[in-house]
């Protein structure tokens, strides 16, 4: 019976060795294979690394620069405005022509001709000056050019004292021979001097009631380059009705 058994299992052994694994060989053994399994893994698992950093990258640039706060406007240069003799010489031209009239020659005549002189050394000696803060009436050399001689205090006004501005007579300003007087109107001015000279009438009731504000007036003659300082006026957002 034994023998019987041990011839059995001496044939069942080719077989079952059949189905048995076979050895791997030396050149893939686990320490051979990893490698080579694993570097492509880790080609594709760095190429997305790479891609997705630099997205977060960008984005985070662009995050930071839209959330930064947009840069300052420039501050506008300090400016003197150009003189213009036109408006000096307008008036010398006529009074010399007035002055070719009987009985005109000896009333209008010589007054127009008196304010044509007067433009004239104005134009050479006045101007119109714009810094960081204000607007300015100065000397030609640059230097202080005193008190005003309506109501006092220095001939410097805050843009933000500016309550109004304008040429006159209007729309002159884009015509060939120019204005004839620069009017605005502050409130840097002591309150208790708004109503001397045109102020009163620049006041009144009538002028609040259609718009106006209340200030201090200001004319001066158009002796200067009109469109440049109009320019000016935009650009530092002096206030205009």
């Amino acid at each position: 019976m034994a023998m019987r058994r041990l011839s059995l299992i001496s044939l069942l052994l080719p077989t079952c060795s059949a189905f048995a694994p076979r050895a791997m060989p030396r050149s893939l053994t686990k320490g051979s294979l990893a490698p080579r399994l694993a570097s492509p893994l880790d080609n594709i698992f760095e190429s997305v690394s790479n891609e997705v950093q630099g997205a977060l990258r960008a984005f985070g640039k662009k995050e930071s620069s839209s959330s930064a706060s947009p840069a300052p406007a420039p501050a506008l240069p300090d400016l003197v405005v150009s003189p213009d003799y036109k408006l000096a010489a307008i008036f010398l031209a006529f009074g010399a022509v007035l002055d070719l009239v009987p009985y005109v020659q000896l009333t209008l005549g010589p007054l127009v001709t008196a304010l044509g002189v007067l433009f004239f050394v104005q134009t050479g000696r006045i101007r119109f000056a714009f810094d960081s803060e204000a607007f300015s009436l100065i000397n030609a050399d640059g230097s202080d050019s005193g008190e005003n001689v309506v109501v006092g205090g220095e001939n410097r006004w805050t843009y933000d004292s500016f309550a109004n501005w304008e040429f006159f007579p209007e729309g002159w300003i884009d015509q060939p021979q120019g204005p004839v007087l620069v009017y605005f109107k502050e409130t840097q001015t002591p309150e208790d001097q708004w109503d001397v000279g045109p102020g009163q009438s620049a006041n009144s009731a009538e002028k609040l009631a259609a718009g106006a504000v209340r200030g201090q007036v200001h004319f001066f003659p158009a002796i200067c380059d009109t469109k440049q300082m109009r320019d000016e006026f935009q650009k530092r957002n002096c206030a205009k009705l």
